[in-house]
């Protein structure tokens, strides 16, 4: 029986020949690898090319209506030092993603752009000139001596406050939108300050930035607290620049006011929750006079409809809760005087489920003293 026999260079050329194939193919990659970060580096200096996925547009658009249109995308979206080579690979990568498969629409929007980034162009020295009546002071310090990033309050000098939208879906009507878009001053703004001085995270207190708040006069009358409805019907445009930072917000023809009401911060920490100041305990009965004047008011708050799709619906109706169970004898033209006979047979305890405790002597005082 013959024997197997090896020469004993084979398994030592074959080991050298993948060895050699391994530095072929890695050298390659590298090369390739160069090259593209090259491409990627070269193209990412032009904004332009952020405009070529077509998921990108909206923010190419809002950023060419910007103070910031002469900034190219990588001072603000490359972080100091390697951030470069980061963004460079990251780039490669979501290249190769887009035209590869599919792009998860709405895209997120959560890019952080950090202080230091903000502050490689923006001098901690440049002298701020706070406009309107804004108290003096070292507004930035103030700031960031609670933590405030600049985009924080700076946050639509980029892209039109578009950054920080959880999502958002860049469809043909919203891309148009924005490509008509004319150039805007994305400065510091009212709605800026409002996103944190809320009054629940801090103050809404005007006098805390203020030194002249210029008060509408109608607001000093000792019932404007609980009676404007006057005022929000007439115009509510005007109470919103102050109470919300906004100057329009009834762009879309027939938004409705109670709607309105409802969603704003400002509206919300009185109409829901706290029962308002005309709601006494004779309320049971004594709200008929100003329900047939104007029921609009009442709706604001127990109006079962949700007039606007996206709008919290608002207390369910009571109105039936009594008017629909009106007792026996109570829509006689002569309840107003048999009542007594009833009341003298039957005693009072049935008033009071509807009838206030007190509301007996409202006609039944001593000048009525005979009723």
């Amino acid at each position: 029986m013959g024997k197997l026999s090896f020469r004993k260079g084979d398994s030592h050329d074959e080991s050298h020949g993948n060895k050699k194939m391994f530095y072929v193919l890695g050298g390659l990659i590298i090369v390739l690898l160069v090259f593209l970060l090259g491409v990627a580096a070269t193209d990412s200096t032009n904004p332009d090319s952020c405009a070529s996925c077509h998921v990108m547009e909206p923010y190419y658009y809002t950023w060419q209506n910007s103070p910031h249109a002469n900034v190219s995308c990588d001072n603000c979206h490359v972080e100091p030092g390697t951030g470069f080579v980061q963004v460079q690979a990251q780039r490669i990568s979501e290249w190769i993603t887009y035209r590869t498969s599919d792009v998860a629409l709405p895209i997120e929007g959560n890019r952080e752009i950090s202080d230091e980034t903000c502050l490689s162009c923006h001098s901690t020295n440049r002298q701020i000139t706070p406009g309107l009546d804004l108290r003096g002071g070292d507004w930035h310090a103030e700031h960031l001596g609670y933590g405030t990033s600049c985009v924080d309050c700076h946050y639509e000098v980029g892209h039109a406050g578009l950054s920080i939208k959880e999502t958002f879906e860049p469809t043909t009507e919203v891309i148009a939108q924005f490509q008509e878009t004319e150039y805007r001053d994305f400065s510091l703004t009212k709605t800026s300050c409002l996103e944190c001085h809320d009054g629940e995270r801090v103050t809404y207190n005007c006098e805390i930035c203020h030194t002249d708040i210029g008060i509408p006069d109608d607001h000093y009358r000792s019932d404007f607290g609980y009676n404007h409805g006057d005022e929000v019907r007439e115009d509510i445009d005007d109470c919103m620049r102050c109470h919300t930072g906004f100057g329009k917000v009834r762009e879309v023809p027939g938004h409705n006011i109670a709607a309105m009401t409802r969603n704003a911060k400002f509206c919300v920490d009185c109409h829901e929750g706290q029962r308002p100041v005309t709601h006494d305990a004779y309320f049971s009965v004594g709200h008929k006079i100003p329900a047939l004047e104007d029921q609009s008011g009442c709706m604001v708050c127990h109006d079962w409809n949700e007039p606007e799709e996206g709008v919290r619906q608002a207390d369910v109706i009571t109105c039936g809760q009594c008017h629909d169970m009106v007792p026996d004898g109570h829509d006689d033209p002569r309840w107003y005087w048999d009542h007594l006979d009833v009341v003298r047979e039957q005693g009072s305890f049935g008033c009071f489920d509807c009838h206030g405790a007190t509301s007996c002597f409202d006609c039944h005082t001593e000048e009525n003293v005979g009723w």
